[in-house]
């Protein structure tokens, strides 16, 4: 991570060796460059430093121009609100995201019996035969257990009764058991 300085100031951020290469096409530059090489071409590293803590839905992490800190430029970061409509986007996507693995997860059980999936599984429910019949119902009910969760936490989340997941695994424990009736 470089920076090109002038006068002082930080003209361009980040800046790369191709970026100094293509700038200065009538200069042929080694192909690896001491710090002290690029500091006559104005060019200096920026030493990295550890992003802030931030909530990753309401708050957007921006990394600022870097400053000068006992003769060392340094990576500075900021942490900003996000708007209303970066918010609503961002719990779109987590709400997408555990749907998507509610759906595997249902899926997935359905076919450790060989169905292709829950709905495959679900259409044995009318069925008359002894086992296909009993693992359809079964299916229809964990099916329908699964989504009367996961749409009654959604509800308490609208409520501010829990705070909003973040991700499948802040909800996997409260998702029914699926087991194999016997």
């Amino acid at each position: 991570m470089y920076a090109l300085i002038e006068n002082g100031q930080v003209a361009q951020y980040p800046y790369t060796l191709d970026q100094l290469r293509g700038d200065n096409p009538q200069t042929i530059f080694a192909e690896q460059m001491t710090n002290e090489i690029l500091s006559e071409w104005s060019v200096f590293p920026v030493l990295p430093t550890s992003q802030p803590e931030y909530d990753e839905i309401t708050q957007n992490l921006i990394e600022d121009t870097p400053i000068l800190i006992d003769g060392n430029w340094n990576q500075v970061w900021e942490v900003r609100s996000a708007t209303a409509q970066e918010i609503a986007e961002r719990k779109q996507q987590i709400k997408d995201e555990i749907t998507v693995e509610v759906q595997e997860r249902l899926d997935a059980f359905a076919r450790t019996r060989g169905y292709d999936d829950i709905v495959s599984a679900c259409s044995y429910a009318v069925s008359q035969h002894p086992k296909y019949g009993v693992e359809g119902r079964y299916c229809v009910e964990a099916r329908e257990d699964t989504w009367d969760v996961l749409f009654q936490i959604e509800d308490d989340v609208v409520a501010d009764i829990r705070p909003m997941p973040r991700s499948y695994a802040d909800i996997e424990a409260d998702l029914p058991v699926l087991a194999w009736p016997v």
